[in-house]
């Protein structure tokens, strides 16, 4: 089950891949979580306390498996060895790494660093009862066609407000383009209003649950303890029976 979660910046994306990393490490599955936000918090929400390696500044490296012969690029460069050599495991069990910065160029954009990273994202597809979580950035600029194919669910994380279906349809726009099809929806923060309940009417997706607003995720974050030891998680048990449900 391969899942990439997307929102805008601070609508809680890394607080939602810890905690859904947790549950399912917990459920028997084996679980990898993979930073590619350029904030890289999703280590230190997951517990782990040492300062990984972005994998896109492995420069040598990316070096030997991309650059070929007069300046050319190898597009499927070998990385299957990279996952053991440049992740680290937290208390769980779950497997993290940290994808690093990637230019934004869409399909047009061949640096030997977009290869690579792109090649460890296609590669990062497991058997029926392992599971991968994706922290996006606020697009999904990491995700080429090649890389999408293997992407089961697309989860917008959006607040209720008035930019939410905005944030949303930029969403769509970007997997449209590169061919995801299966979209959900997190409502983070919910406050019950009428606005509330009239924006959520208007979204067009599966909405896999709605998450209460909560001090006690400010708490954690600002403790830098992760969230799923101190906060209910209950709403998110909810969210991944959801996620099973719909990746079946």
């Amino acid at each position: 089950m391969k899942l990439a979660i997307s929102g805008k910046g601070g609508v809680g994306k890394t607080t939602l891949s810890a905690i859904l990393a947790h549950l399912f490490a917990k459920d028997g599955y084996k679980v990898t979580a993979i930073d590619c936000d350029t904030a890289m918090n999703l280590p230190s929400a997951l517990g782990i306390k040492t300062k990984l390696k972005p994998l896109s500044e492995l420069k040598d490296l990316i070096e030997e498996r991309v650059v070929g012969p007069l300046g050319t690029y190898k597009l499927n460069p070998k990385v299957d060895d990279i996952f053991e050599a440049y992740s680290v495991y937290n208390e769980d069990g779950v497997r993290v790494l940290v994808l690093g910065t990637i230019e934004k160029g869409g399909e047009g954009c061949f640096c030997p660093e977009n290869a690579f990273l792109r090649a460890i994202l296609r590669h990062a597809i497991f058997r029926e009862k392992d599971v991968l979580i994706l922290d996006m950035e606020a697009g999904i600029e990491h995700l080429g066609r090649g890389t999408a194919k293997g992407v089961d669910l697309l989860i917008a994380v959006v607040e209720p407000g008035s930019r939410a279906l905005e944030t949303l349809g930029r969403i769509e726009e970007l997997a449209k383009d590169i061919g995801i099809e299966k979209i959900a929806v997190i409502v983070n923060k919910f406050i019950e209003s009428e606005e509330a309940k009239r924006l959520i009417e208007r979204i067009k997706h599966p909405i896999l649950g709605k998450v209460p607003f909560n001090e006690c995720f400010i708490k954690a974050d600002i403790s830098n303890i992760p969230p799923y030891r101190i906060c209910d998680l209950e709403p998110f048990k909810k969210i991944k029976a959801e996620i099973e449900r719909l990746c079946r």
